[in-house]
């Protein structure tokens, strides 16, 4: 299974650290959620330690970088929408040149918000 992570994630977890800021809004926006699917779960960075958490992460180069004691983490494509409720998250701008500027990868905390409950 190729992804593009595995070339360009070399080093991921070094480059870019957790933003507090962003790890409390998705934990906000997750509300009274009883278990967690993270679709491109990359390192694991903003998965809630409070909940069970199941990880899909295309790229091998993201999954080893997960530190132990992360989620489980199986590793596939989405071939069709999954039916589950999505929280999507703007993590704000990450361009490349934004990623060697800043430890954290992004200029400022991004947003999430819960989207339909199948796309």
């Amino acid at each position: 299974m190729s992804a593009v992570y595995d070339t360009i994630g070399t080093g991921y977890v070094a480059k870019r650290q957790p933003d507090p800021r962003i790890a409390r809004d998705i934990r906000a926006a997750l509300g009274a959620a009883a278990r967690v699917l993270n679709v491109g779960a990359g390192a694991g960075s903003y998965e809630p330690a409070d909940l069970p958490v199941l990880a899909v992460e295309p790229s091998r180069e993201m999954i080893r970088q997960r530190p132990a004691g992360r989620a489980a983490v199986v590793q596939a494509l989405a071939a069709a929408p999954l039916p589950v409720r999505v929280l999507r998250c703007r993590l704000g701008r990450a361009d490349r040149a934004s990623l060697e500027r800043s430890p954290r990868g992004a200029d400022r905390a991004g947003s999430c918000r819960a989207a339909s409950r199948h796309r």
